[in-house]
């Protein structure tokens, strides 16, 4: 070479030891490299298109993309089409399996078409669907049954996995309507075991100490909506629905509630129910009934107090009374399955039946039980001046706690005794978010 290199090669035949040295001498001589003649059994047309093709496969096989191809025309003349009809067919026809949507505007959408739900039923939706959301953004089509089965493995008590189990299929239902997913995963969970646990009812003495606590507490407020619960069995949310005009003389007309039918069914009253609409006649659910509702619990004393547990003791005591379990299903508006699964409870002795239905007020009175209502432990309030000192030196929940009440509580005794109450500056980000803006941008300056 020029430079003083010296190349020595072997080679196997003298052709392409003579085609080296050419290359080499036109390197030399600063040529371009001309095109060699290769062997092929293609026609200059033939390669020409091949170099177009590789070109267009930009790194691909040409080989595997013509053998791919040359299968797909195959396939499709069994099916006695073309390639092009086969591709035009599905191009008119396609329709996608399932529209992507997160489980955040999923929830949403389902709560807002649920038309004509009851508060109760919307609040236990937004509960149960909340706990979907521990990824607001995860698409709604890749929940599996493993996502659920994790959700639910830490809720012992079957009736709470019952419950959410009921709200996701619903949930899922809906949804694989609506091609948001392909497949509700709820069908595929492992059965629950059976909830062998006993029924729990009030007994006879804790009957007679909630109703003469319902005839103590506020002269005899809720007597009447105890009443009916016990020997009507109504549903918490039909007695919040019941009204005054709907009670007869012989039966109750139950138009609310649970199933939000306008005409449900006709509770027959017996005559001790009747002994004591007499003697309190129902005029609507009590004000603040939840509040009146803890006070006669802790008054019963049961030793143990469930969800329902005034309804179930209505239908164990009525299915024992009718030995008849399709009436007193009926009465109940619930089926025999639901009756005999979730609300009744044996009664073996005679006396305390025949003892539940002649409990009037005037026996109930006569023989009172050892009740004690729940005391509230009255507030001994600073004076005026006191307060108004203890919520000028310190925060409305430091200053509440000294006074043994609730911020709210101390904030609506200042407002009714007209103790002012001082704006306090903002803390950390509020601080800043509070500050004008021109001394912001000076402070970022």
């Amino acid at each position: 070479m020029p430079n003083g290199r010296r190349i020595r090669q072997n080679f196997d035949n003298k052709a392409e030891a003579v085609q080296r040295v050419a290359d080499l001498e036109l390197e030399i001589a600063g040529q371009p490299d001309p095109k060699r003649a290769l062997r092929t059994l293609l026609t200059p047309e033939e390669l020409a298109d091949a170099e177009v093709a590789c070109q267009q496969l930009t790194g691909r096989s040409l080989a595997k993309t013509v053998g791919h191809y040359l299968n797909l025309e195959s396939r499709a003349r069994d099916k006695g089409v073309d390639l092009d009809q086969a591709i035009a067919f599905f191009e008119s026809r396609y329709r996608p399996e399932t529209k992507s949507i997160t489980i955040l505007n999923a929830k949403a959408e389902f709560i807002r078409t649920r038309h004509g739900l009851a508060k109760a039923t919307e609040a236990n939706y937004e509960i149960g669907l909340r706990l979907l959301l521990r990824d607001p953004n995860k698409f709604l089509h890749t929940f599996t049954v493993n996502d659920l089965e994790e959700i639910l493995r830490k809720y012992g008590n079957l009736r709470s996995q019952r419950s959410f189990r009921r709200i996701f299929g619903v949930f899922f239902r809906w949804a694989v309507r609506h091609h948001y997913c392909l497949e509700n995963p709820c069908q595929r969970l492992d059965r629950l075991p059976r909830d062998s646990s006993q029924i729990v009812i009030l007994s006879l003495d804790d009957v007679r100490r909630l109703l003469l606590s319902a005839v103590t507490l506020q002269e005899g407020a809720s007597a009447s909506t105890i009443a009916i619960g016990l020997f009507a069995g109504l549903r918490p949310s039909e007695l919040a629905a019941l009204k005054s005009g709907e009670i007869g003389e012989t039966s109750i007309k139950v138009t609310g509630g649970k199933l939000r039918r306008k005409l449900k069914r006709s509770v027959p009253i017996p005559p001790v129910l009747a002994a004591w609409l007499k003697r309190y006649p129902f005029k609507g659910l009590p004000p603040g009934w939840s509040y009146k509702m803890k006070a006669l619990k802790k008054a019963t004393k049961a030793a143990k107090w469930v969800q329902d547990i005034i309804r179930h003791t209505s239908i164990s005591f009525q299915a024992e009374r009718d030995k008849n379990e399709p009436l007193t299903a009926y009465n109940n508006g619930t089926s025999v399955k639901m009756m005999d699964q979730f609300y009744r409870n044996n009664i073996d002795d005679r006396k305390v039946l025949e003892a539940f239905w002649a409990l009037t007020p005037e026996q109930l009175l006569a023989h009172k039980p050892d009740m004690v209502l729940p005391q509230r432990s009255k507030v001994k309030w600073p004076s005026r001046a006191e307060l108004t000192k203890l919520v000028r030196e310190l925060p409305l929940v430091h200053a509440a706690a000294q006074i043994g009440v609730s911020d709210v509580a101390l904030r609506k005794h200042c407002l009714k005794n007209g103790v002012p109450l001082l704006r306090r500056k903002p803390r950390g980000r509020m601080a800043k978010l509070a500050q004008p803006a021109v001394e912001r941008v000076a402070v970022n300056h």
